[in-house]
């Protein structure tokens, strides 16, 4: 069964992404948080960190994972994060970076 594995993370974006997407500016620190799926129910840090690497993050620290609590999103306080959630279902993971 596939779940959801948030990941909160602090990097430096330096490109060198294979794919287009809406990133922050070189050079610049964020803290993410990484919406993994995984079948495996344990938290895979190592997978979350090759993940951000495709996504050009550089100078990771990856904290531990944790399941999503899906019910989570039934709160109107955490629509914003519903997309990432379908995202991370349809695509693999998604990423929320804030400034």
């Amino acid at each position: 069964m596939t779940r959801i594995y948030l990941y909160g993370t602090e990097a430096t974006y330096d490109g060198g992404c294979d794919f287009e997407w809406q990133a922050p500016p070189l050079g610049s620190r964020h803290k993410l948080i990484l919406f993994l799926a995984q079948t495996d129910a344990s938290a895979q840090e190592d997978r979350a960190a090759s993940e951000l690497a495709r996504f050009g993050f550089i100078d990771l620290q990856v904290g531990a994972g944790r399941p999503m609590d899906v019910e989570a999103l039934n709160d109107t306080r955490m629509n914003v994060f519903k997309k990432h959630y379908e995202g991370a279902l349809a695509e693999g993971c998604s990423i929320v970076w804030y400034p």
